[in-house]
């Protein structure tokens, strides 16, 4: 439904009345216009000049867009017949968290990284010469570089800034690197255990090789695996070790965020990860909580 600007005059007015009947009222009207009213909203508060009436603009805007967010993702993961798309998720995750993000402007963002790889894929190749290739362009020619390995700071965690900068932490690389892999159709999927992850190439349903997102991309066998487990300072035993779908990527991810926003004490956005992770369903791969 289009967005009458005089009725969202009238209806960003009575933002400062307490009276609980309009506030749900206005609410409830700001609802019924879709998504295209958080446009709207970012667009007035823009224009406005009282700091109290622009704060309770944007305050509403996002507000409004949570809400809007959260259904995308939940009838993202539900609808969604196949395999879920990484780009399309990490958009709705990321437009959550930034209700000013623009998809045009993603959309370039992660284009100019892909296309630098899919100008030069090529199906004659192996798998090994594949992955080292996007790691060259990955790593190298486009410059991501793993930052705050101990996810402490959200500047690092935020998928666009990522794409813009190219500096995040290892939640967000790995998130973009199989961003990459998927729209150019290389195998590469997730293997996860109790505390992490590692990206694997996969062919005719075995794994081949093992990939450390924490080193360049470097590719490592089997026999490999204890020292990877040492360099993260987790006892895991192999056997628990399970390949997962698209879907872990977006837990992984979110998990990684309520762990930094947790020990920041933001509470509201801790709360909002949280929804977010509940739909994607109970399945979880880090540890938040520090022991006893």
């Amino acid at each position: 439904m289009a967005v009458d600007p005089e009725e969202l005059e009238s209806l960003v007015a009575l933002f400062d009345d307490r009276d609980t009947v309009v506030t749900e009222l206005v609410d409830n009207r700001l609802r019924s216009f879709g998504p295209e009213v958080v446009r709207s909203l970012r667009n007035r508060a823009e224009r406005e000049t009282d700091s109290a009436r622009k704060a309770a603009i944007v305050t509403r805007a996002r507000s409004l867009n949570t809400e809007f967010k959260l259904a995308d993702l939940q009838d993202f993961i539900t609808r969604t017949p196949g395999p879920l798309s990484l780009f399309e998720g990490s958009w709705i995750l990321s437009s959550l968290f930034d209700y000013t993000l623009q998809r045009e402007r993603y959309e370039d963002l992660f284009y100019r990284c892909s296309q630098e790889y899919l100008a030069e894929n090529s199906d004659l190749r192996t798998g090994v010469e594949n992955i080292r290739i996007l790691n060259h362009i990955f790593f190298h020619r486009l410059k991501f570089t793993v930052y705050d390995v101990q996810l402490r700071d959200p500047q690092y965690a935020r998928i666009g800034d990522t794409l813009r900068t190219r500096d995040g932490n290892p939640f967000v690389l790995a998130f973009i690197y199989l961003m990459i892999c998927q729209v150019a159709g290389i195998p590469v999927e997730l293997v996860c255990f109790p505390g992490g992850f590692i990206p694997v190439y996969v062919e005719d349903g075995k794994v081949l090789f093992y990939i450390n997102i924490y080193r360049g991309g470097e590719i490592f066998l089997k026999d490999r695996l204890d020292t990877f487990m040492k360099a993260t300072g987790l006892k895991i035993d192999a056997q628990s070790f399970r390949r997962r779908d698209e879907s872990a990527m977006l837990t992984l991810y979110l998990e990684s965020l309520l762990y930094i926003h947790a020990n920041r004490k933001d509470e509201k956005m801790s709360a909002v990860i949280d929804r977010a992770l509940n739909c994607l369903g109970p399945e979880r791969f880090l540890t938040i909580d520090e022991p006893e």
